[in-house]
Parts: structure tokens; C-alpha cells; sequence
């Protein structure tokens, strides 16, 4: 495994934070794989930019974020299509692309992950869970118009009918009223989950140029995130980061404000992924079958 993380095999402190050789190799081999987005988008001259910590990182560390271990990259929605539809054809194994229409898992980003790493955030679940790096579309939403405020809640329905059919169509029995025409959604709930899902993108594809502002529909609509112009995003330059560079949008200053607040001043908080059991070494398969073998032989043991 080629290294990009300089003394990987040392622990160091970084901003008070401890950095142990387990989280560098972790991310190295997050490294590795930003670096297969890196060559896709490249090939196919697909816009593509930092996103959340891996852009506050870039900017205020030169690298990861000392108590961080992802990273993240994001696409507008028509050049995450358009990276979807060859990154199909390019990720080969052992690396995987995950998504709604390759796993048995409902999301509305991608990953390219790993298979001989494991990233476990379901012990039950039958999916793939290597380590990965996540790709996010930013779509339209509410920019205060009226179209755009309209758009975004029609997004959001639709989304709904992909990942809470039975919940929309609860809603559609008892005479809830939507944006989307109800015959419509009905419709759209007799369809199988992927047909489903390419009404939802299509969509959002449609009306992408419908609002002035953007951002990734799932930490908006859970109040994560607020919308930024589609101007922050704009231009784009190469910034240093654990030695290799990645790509910058122009505004990040005021992606990482509406964001953070006062991004500048490091602020020691947890991971989202604290509770994802991660490993370079050890593929997910593998790991899983360990731990579960271990979990049947506890069980036994207490029941003798």
C-alpha cells in the first residue's frame, strides 16, 4: 500500500488531538480512494469539490481534520449524474460503487468504497462495508421564491415515496395534502424501489436551474445544513492536503459559515462515524464473520 500520510507508521499529536498509526492508515486509505474519484472526474472532466469536514480541513489544517475520518467530496446534480453513469463502468474491483441501484441499501449519494477495508455500521445488515468516500449531489432548494420553495417540497415528497412509500401512502389514504398531484404519487408508490429513485433524480435533474441556491437535500431538510449560492461553487481551485491537493470551490468561505459559524477556531467534536468500527486491514466480510462467530459463542456460553 503506497503511502500518503507522512510517518504513517507514528502516532502524533495534532491540535491537542492524538493521531494514532490505526487512523492513518485509515486515512491513507481514504487517500487512495479520493484519489479513484480524482481520476474518474479527471477522464471525464466532471466538476467535483471538497465538501463538509474534508473542505474545512483542507483549508484550515492542510489535511484531515485531526479527530476526523472521512472524506467527502460533492458534484451538482447534473455532473453527479453524469459521474454515476461512468463511474458505473470505470470502479472495478476490489473497489465497489454503492448505491440504491448496486446495494441493498436506500441512499441518495454514492460511495466508492473498498472491499478488503471495512467501515461496519450495520452488523446485520447483507451490504457492502468497506471504507469509502462519500459523493453527494448538491441539488436546488428553497432560494425565498415561490417556484423554488415549491421545487424544494416537491423534491422532498418524492424523496419520501422512495425511502417511506407506506408513509406517503398512508398520507394519500386519509387526505393529506401534497405538492405532488396525488394520482401522481400514487403512481410513483405502485413503481420498485429504483424506478422509484430515477423520478426522484430525474427530477431534481429537471429543475436543478429552478433555484438560486443549493445543497445536499438530506442535511437540509434535517436542518444540517443551510443553502448556499450556486455562485460559492462556481470556480474552483487546488488546495494542499496531506500532500496530494484537492479540489476547492471559491466560496468556501461562505459554504464553511453557513455550516460552522466561526470555522476557524477549532472545535473538538466527534465524528459522525464514532460508531462505525473501522479498519484498513481487515475486509468487512471477514470482520463480520469474526465478530459474529464471537457473538454465538458468547451466547452459548451464557445459556450452558
Amino acid at each position: 500500500m503506497k503511502a500518503y500520510i507522512n510517518d504513517i507508521d507514528k502516532d502524533e499529536i495534532r491540535s491537542g488531538f492524538l493521531v494514532t498509526t490505526d487512523r492513518k492508515k485509515i486515512w491513507n486509505k481514504e487517500i487512495e480512494l479520493f484519489l479513484e474519484v480524482d481520476r474518474i472526474c479527471k477522464k471525464y472532466d466532471i466538476k467535483y469539490f471538497a465538501l463538509f469536514g474534508t473542505m474545512l480541513g483542507a483549508v484550515r489544517h492542510k489535511g484531515f481534520i485531526p479527530w476526523d475520518d472521512d472524506i467527502d467530496v460533492a458534484m451538482m446534480r447534473p455532473d453527479y449524474m453524469r459521474f454515476v453513469q461512468v463511474a458505473a463502468q470505470e470502479v472495478k474491483s476490489p473497489y465497489f460503487l454503492q448505491n440504491t441501484y448496486t446495494d441493498s441499501r436506500i441512499m441518495n449519494w454514492t460511495k466508492i468504497m473498498d472491499d478488503r477495508t471495512s467501515a461496519i455500521e450495520d452488523w446485520d445488515a447483507d451490504m457492502h462495508q468497506g471504507m469509502f468516500v462519500d459523493i453527494f449531489p448538491l441539488d436546488a432548494v428553497s432560494d425565498g421564491t415561490k417556484k423554488g420553495a415549491l421545487i424544494d417540497e416537491m423534491c422532498k415528497e418524492l424523496w419520501m415515496s422512495v425511502i417511506t412509500p407506506q408513509q406517503v401512502a398512508e398520507g394519500l389514504r386519509k387526505g393529506v395534502s401534497s405538492n405532488v398531484a396525488g394520482k401522481t404519487l400514487q403512481r410513483i408508490l405502485e413503481m420498485p424501489l429504483q424506478e422509484r429513485m430515477r423520478v426522484y433524480e430525474d427530477f431534481c435533474v429537471k429543475h436543478f436551474d429552478d433555484s438560486d441556491k443549493v445543497a445536499f437535500q438530506m442535511s437540509y431538510w434535517c436542518n444540517r445544513s443551510k443553502p448556499v449560492s450556486k455562485t460559492a461553487f462556481a470556480d474552483i481551485t487546488y488546495t494542499d492536503f496531506e500532500g496530494i491537493k484537492v479540489p476547492m470551490p471559491n466560496g468556501y468561505d461562505e459554504f464553511l459559515t453557513e455550516i460552522y459559524g466561526n470555522w476557524r477556531v477549532p472545535v473538538h467534536s466527534p465524528s459522525e462515524h464514532e460508531n462505525v468500527v473501522m479498519s484498513a486491514d481487515i475486509p468487512y466480510d471477514v470482520m463480520l464473520k469474526d465478530i459474529n462467530q464471537e457473538l454465538l459463542q458468547c451466547g452459548d456460553y451464557l445459556w450452558k
